[in-house]
C-alpha cells in the first residue's frame, strides 16, 4: 500500500448523543408509519439488523447497546413465533417491556428537547422555522433524525453499485483518502451549492462511498457544511455553512 492508498479501516467516529439503538427503532417506526403499541416485530428486526449492516460496511463502529437490542429483538420474535397458551386468562404480549422503554424515552428526548429550546431562547437565538418562505428546505443537525437518513442514502447508494457491478473482479483496489473525499466535496459546494447527496454519490464505488460518507460527518461536525431536507425522509441535499474551513487541515482525518 503506498502513501496514496490510505485505508478508512478503523477509523473512529464520535456519533451525537442521541443515536443509539432506541433512536434507530423509533426511526424505524416513523418511517415505516407503525403504531407504536403494534410493533411488526418480524419486519423491524429483519430492517434493524439491515441498518447494523449498513453500518458495518460504513465502517461504523457499531456500540454493545445495538448488539444487545438485535439480541433483545430476536428474542422477542421468537416468543411471538410459539403458540399461545389457552389456558391462561391475560397473556403478556413479548413486546410491551419494548413498548414501555420506547414511550419512555421518547418522553425522556421530548424533555431534552425542551430544555434545549429554552436555551436557545434565553440566547436570544431563534431557530428557523419548518420551511422558509421562498420554499427552501430548513437545515437539520446531526442531533436530529439526520444521521438514519444518510445512513439510508448510503444504503441506497452501495445497493445501486452492487446491481451495477454484480461481478466485478477487482484487480487493483483504490483506496481512497477520507480527506480527498472531504476536499472533493468541500470544492464542489464553492462551485454550487446546495447540492443533491444522490447526484453527488452516482457512480462511486465501495470504498469511495465509505470515504464519503466519513467525510461528511467531519464536515458536519466541524460546521463547514449543513444537511437539508424538505420533508420527513425526503431528499437529502448538501450545502456550505459560512463557516469556511481550513482545507489544509482535512488531511489529520486520515491518521484516525
Amino acid at each position: 500500500m503506498t502513501e496514496d492508498e490510505i485505508s478508512t479501516s478503523g477509523y473512529q467516529l464520535s456519533l451525537p448523543t442521541f443515536h443509539g439503538p432506541l433512536d434507530l427503532l423509533l426511526h424505524l417506526i416513523k418511517q415505516n408509519e407503525i403504531d407504536i403499541y403494534d410493533i411488526p416485530i418480524a419486519r423491524i428486526t429483519d430492517q434493524y439488523n439491515a441498518y447494523l449492516e449498513a453500518m458495518e460496511e460504513l465502517d461504523l463502529e457499531i456500540a454493545a447497546d445495538y448488539i444487545y437490542m438485535a439480541a433483545m429483538l430476536i428474542h422477542i420474535k421468537s416468543k411471538m413465533l410459539l403458540p399461545r397458551d389457552e389456558t391462561a386468562e391475560v397473556t403478556e404480549d413479548p413486546r410491551a417491556e419494548l413498548v414501555n422503554r420506547l414511550l419512555e424515552y421518547q418522553r425522556f428526548k421530548a424533555v431534552a428537547e425542551s430544555f434545549a429550546e429554552l436555551d436557545v431562547v434565553r440566547m436570544g437565538v431563534w431557530p428557523r422555522p419548518a420551511v422558509s418562505h421562498n420554499g427552501e428546505p430548513a437545515e437539520i443537525d446531526m442531533s436530529e433524525v439526520s444521521l438514519f437518513d444518510l445512513i439510508d442514502a448510503f444504503r441506497t447508494a452501495l445497493t445501486r453499485y452492487k446491481v451495477n457491478h454484480p461481478q466485478a473482479i477487482e484487480l487493483k483496489r483504490t483506496l481512497h483518502k477520507v480527506s480527498d473525499m472531504m476536499a472533493e466535496l468541500y470544492n464542489k459546494l464553492k462551485e454550487k451549492s446546495p447540492i443533491r447527496l444522490q447526484w453527488f454519490l452516482e457512480g462511486r464505488d465501495r470504498d469511495e462511498l465509505i470515504a464519503i460518507f466519513l467525510g461528511m460527518l467531519e464536515l458536519v461536525r466541524l460546521g463547514g457544511i449543513s444537511l437539508q431536507q424538505g420533508e420527513l425522509f425526503g431528499e437529502i441535499l448538501v450545502a456550505m455553512t459560512q463557516n469556511p474551513l481550513d482545507e489544509s487541515q482535512f488531511a489529520v482525518y486520515d491518521q484516525r
